[in-house]
């Protein structure tokens, strides 16, 4: 069996293909392209993505709490009962995720525990003809997301503080930016038959949109998938003023449950919704520099090695570097904050907290419960979006 590992990179419209892949997941089934679940209690959960199954290869266990052994027993037996021919594993988590760069102690270790984690999926894969595809961001647009993304998840993530300034974080994370070592790394443990390395700027993808780019390159562009999901968002970024909004709120005292934070959240999303302050985050002139020629020769080796195509992988897209957005005023900072307050302290958050913590403790305690809503949900999402 053919096996495609979508090994992301984050940030590069990985949700929307994963929704895209899971809408069409029967469809997909019956034209023999598996794009696996896992059942609890008998009923399926629509996991979206394999994170959970690339996090158990170095010895987690989150929801829906299933071991590697698991989760590969359920995908290979499903393959084999449905005949297909192709397996498709999609997760950002492959290519990063854990090990986590902030709770290691330096250089080395991560790429040692990095290499652990392909080699444990190597392990599972062995036998079958594993092919790669890696969409991989400019150095500079990655990091400036990936910064804003912390910011606004980072109290959900553990105790630690990740983000203090911009300098800092970009030298904490600059292992991440060694793109070519970690592909090399893929190549030598994992031994795929073929590795395509898709630099992700949006002008140069089929269509312009990571979906239809992902089924072009997984040569399922001809089946007849009749369900489509335009009106559902992943993954909304934070306007510019809510973003410095989260940030006085993380570097606050304030203790909160991860349930206040995910209302914090919602409320932050609901706000910037309405904002025209737009959600890219910019970089300093000078840290942009620096990033360029830390990673200048490792992406034109990358380019030599992996990448297909008239478009190589630069440090900063053409789009970042034409965007500068105009600077925000202190009004305009604390005009969000006063906004903010009034929308937390609205009485529809308690029921939103209600809904979260719900949530949570099915996940926890009741997880047939909560695979009989992800059915209900598959079927709503079925009749919404054909």
């Amino acid at each position: 069996m053919r096996i495609l590992l979508h090994i992301g990179q984050s940030k590069t419209g990985t949700s929307a293909i994963q929704g895209y892949l899971t809408s069409n997941r029967h469809r997909l089934l019956e034209a023999g392209v598996l794009f696996p679940s896992v059942k609890i209690g008998g009923l399926n959960i629509d996991l979206e993505s394999h994170n959970a199954v690339a996090d158990t290869l170095v010895g987690l266990n989150p929801y829906p709490h299933l071991t590697a052994d698991q989760y590969f027993d359920q995908f290979f037996h499903e393959a084999r009962r449905s005949k297909a021919h192709l397996m498709i594993l999609s997760a950002e988590h492959f290519f990063g995720g854990q090990p986590r760069i902030y709770n290691v102690p330096d250089e080395s270790a991560y790429y040692t525990r990095y290499e652990a984690k392909i080699k444990a999926l190597a392990k599972y894969l062995q036998g079958n003809d594993v092919t790669i595809l890696a969409y991989l961001r400019p150095q500079v647009d990655w990091l400036a997301s990936t910064i804003s993304h912390t910011i606004r998840i980072e109290r959900l993530t553990g105790t630690k503080q990740i983000y203090v300034n911009d300098r800092q974080f970009s030298q904490l994370f600059k292992p991440l930016l060694r793109y070519c070592r970690l592909v090399d790394i893929w190549a030598r443990t994992l031994k795929p038959s073929s590795i395509t390395v898709v630099p992700y700027e949006r002008n140069f993808l089929h269509g312009r949109s990571s979906v239809a780019d992902f089924l072009i390159r997984a040569e399922i562009e001809n089946l007849d998938l009749p369900f489509e999901n335009p009106k559902i968002k992943f993954n909304e970024s934070l306007t510019r003023e809510y973003i410095e909004v989260k940030k006085s709120i993380n570097l606050g005292n304030e203790a909160r449950t991860k349930t206040q934070e995910r209302v914090a959240i919602r409320c932050l999303e609901h706000l910037s919704r309405k904002s025209d302050k737009g959600a890219l985050y910019r970089l300093s002139g000078d840290l942009i520099g620096e990033i360029e020629n830390f990673v200048l020769q490792e992406n034109a080796r990358l380019n030599q090695q992996y990448v297909t195509g008239d478009h190589p992988l630069s440090a900063q897209s053409e789009s970042y570097r034409a965007i500068v957005p105009k600077p925000l005023t202190e009004k305009e900072i604390e005009d969000a904050k006063a906004a903010f307050d009034k929308e937390y302290g609205r009485l529809k958050t308690r029921f939103l907290a209600f809904d979260f913590a719900s949530r949570a403790f099915l996940r926890q305690r009741a997880r047939p419960v909560l695979a009989f809503l992800h059915q209900a949900k598959r079927v709503q999402r079925r009749v919404r979006y054909r």
